[in-house]
């Protein structure tokens, strides 16, 4: 299965190749980390890959997509309230809502709805058309519950249970020349992310035979094991190591060039992980340091997160674990410093470097970005958006990992964690309008209704492991979450903001602290 599924993939990227006028860097016919899904069109630019290669090329994560746009359909409130219903349908199709469309190529990538706490039954139907023809018209209900199986199953497809007060489908679906996402009645809350492909040469339609079993396969084992293609030559750098207090110790080195393909750490039950942080170097570039736990989705202390690129294991002695891949040319170090005031010994690190010469001329050409991150912690301020990452120059988004402490506050429903109602903005290359705008803090994370009132969940790529209620560590309502966007990250080529309200017009104060993951070129 190894070999066919490795040749199923060549095939892919090569008719994709062919579609954007490039050289395809040859491949062998086995899963293992080679850049051969490195795409570029005519120009140089970067592209991405697309479709199920998504998932089973992780390795080519680094990879810019200047090239693509991530782009967004939502019920937003469009006279700048909260009033998220009011956004609607864009247009309609006899009695049916259309919810997103596109004319020219691309892929759609995220589709999420709620209504009645997430039972979407009333939605009726949803159909999706792709290049002029239906691949799906089915009870949106029924969707999300798996009742029609793969490529349709969970976790790709997830109902309000699931991802507690949402529903969401990530089954990443390409087109050629068009696609229309509609329902069968008026939509409260939706969102659709898709992205917008420079060409249609050559791309080809999403096929729902495919059932894509192997990357359902990888989903499913999300926070028990790397995702990535196996990385020929790789090896893993061990260190048991003692940080003073207010001091920082290397725990891994390496020469290029090469990529970190993973990262694990083990340490003392009871440190304080807010305390200690993580902090990378690539080629001469501080580009990594930000809080050990919120790196791996436990921002607010241990807990049990299985995403598809980090994970923790609260156990004692239990691990937390990092796949992201961390390209490099000529060298990288890792460090762990020490803020607690207080000495912490026996912290066990695993470091995996894998040797791959094609890494050099990516990062030095451009194609490639070094892996970043964006972490910083403080009270809210009234009338300005959370930060998650504002940046200059090019690169890419692809997740967050969020903790939140606000308040509940009285509203008609009772009483709510309303800072939540905040919406994700999201401002591409100098423009001054969104180019993605949600509709409120759990459903940018793919929950809804406050997450169904505190319901705990970690998926792979979207989770709300941590939740606290009033107790000696949180005064009111506590919360982690995170998201990972792969096949919708949001590209970049000269700046990029990307923020989240706090209340329904950024007029409920919280205190926040974020680690946003990107790739990007200093």
């Amino acid at each position: 299965m190894l070999v066919d599924r490795g040749f199923r993939a060549r095939a892919l990227l090569v008719r994709v190749a062919m579609a954007l006028g490039v050289a395809l860097l040859t491949a062998p016919a086995v899963a293992v980390a080679q850049p051969a899904a490195v795409l570029a069109d005519t120009a140089g630019v970067p592209a991405a890959v697309y479709g199920w290669d998504t998932y089973r090329r992780l390795d080519a994560l680094p990879y810019l997509s200047g090239a693509v746009q991530a782009q967004q359909y939502s019920s937003y409130d469009r006279s700048g309230g909260n009033k998220d219903w009011t956004g609607g349908c864009i247009d309609h199709d006899g009695p049916r809502c259309v919810v997103a469309q596109d004319d020219g190529s691309g892929e759609i990538d995220s589709i999420w709805f709620t209504i009645n706490r997430g039972d979407v039954t009333a939605l009726g139907n949803i159909r999706i058309e792709l290049d002029g023809k239906v691949i799906l018209d089915e009870p949106l209900q029924s969707v999300v519950d798996g009742a029609y199986g793969p490529p349709f199953a969970f976790p790709l497809v997830a109902n309000a249970k699931q991802s507690p007060g949402g529903v969401y489908i990530k089954v990443p679906m390409p087109y050629r020349n068009s696609m229309r996402v509609s329902v069968s009645n008026p939509v409260d809350y939706y969102h659709v992310t898709f992205r917008h492909f420079p060409n249609s040469d050559g791309v080809r339609t999403f096929d729902r035979g495919d059932l894509a079993l192997d990357v359902l396969a990888t989903l499913l084992g999300a926070g028990k094991r790397d995702p990535k293609p196996v990385a020929l030559g790789a090896r893993t750098q061990t260190r048991t190591v003692e940080v003073p207090a207010d001091n920082a110790v290397e725990i891994a080195k390496a020469a290029g060039p090469g990529s970190i393909s993973a990262l694990r750490l083990r340490l003392p039950a009871g440190t304080d992980t807010t305390g200690v942080r993580l902090q990378i170097r690539f080629d001469g570039h501080d580009m990594v340091d930000s809080p050990v736990g919120e790196f791996f989705g436990a921002g607010l202390g241990p807990v049990d997160v299985r995403s598809l690129l980090f994970s923790s294991n609260a156990e004692p002695g239990g691990w937390l674990s990092s796949w992201w891949p961390m390209p490099f040319a000529r060298d990288a170090a890792v460090t762990l410093r020490n803020n607690t005031g207080s000495p912490i010994s026996g912290i066990d690190a695993e470091v995996v470097i894998a040797p791959d010469a094609q890494w050099g001329p990516a990062l030095s050409s451009g194609q490639a970005g070094y892996f970043s991150t964006r972490s910083h912690s403080g009270p809210t301020t009234p009338g300005v958006d959370w930060p998650f990452a504002t940046m200059t120059g090019t690169g890419k988004f692809v997740g967050v990992s969020h903790a939140m402490s606000g308040r509940h506050v009285d509203t008609a429903m009772g009483k709510d964690a309303v800072f939540m109602e905040g919406d994700e903005k999201v401002y591409v290359d100098g423009s001054t309008t969104p180019q993605l705008h949600g509709t409120g803090t759990e459903d940018f994370y793919e929950g809804g209704w406050f997450f169904d009132y505190g319901k705990r969940y970690t998926l792979p790529l979207t989770g709300q492991p941590t939740v606290r209620m009033t107790d000696d560590r949180c005064p009111d309502y506590c919360a982690t979450a995170y998201r990972l966007m792969l096949a919708d990250a949001v590209g970049y080529r000269s700046s990029l903001r990307f923020g989240i309200e706090h209340g329904p017009v950024n007029d409920e104060q919280a205190d926040y602290s974020s680690t946003a993951f990107l790739y990007t070129q200093p």
